[in-house]
């Protein structure tokens, strides 16, 4: 946590892990999201696969983030 605390000298407690619905099924496989261009139907429905394959990126965020011998706690935003 040298990365923000480094000259504060302040420790933190947790870290904030913020992800989206959107990015877990990107990272979970889902059609690349490209400006201007319509959002493809997989984004807008529910498809628990996609969204599933994404959680694995978030795991393996969460374990890093448990390295550092803190609490983590996970907020999903859907928009």
């Amino acid at each position: 946590f040298n990365i923000k605390c480094r000259y504060s000298g302040l420790t933190p407690q947790c870290v904030v892990l913020v992800a989206t619905v959107r990015a877990l099924k990107t990272h979970g496989g889902g059609p690349a999201v490209k400006p201007g261009q319509p959002l493809d139907p997989v984004y807008k429905q529910e498809n628990l696969e996609l969204l599933g394959a994404g959680c694995c990126n978030m795991q393996h965020h969460v374990r890093n983030a448990l390295k550092f011998g803190v609490n983590v706690v996970v907020a999903v935003n859907k928009f």
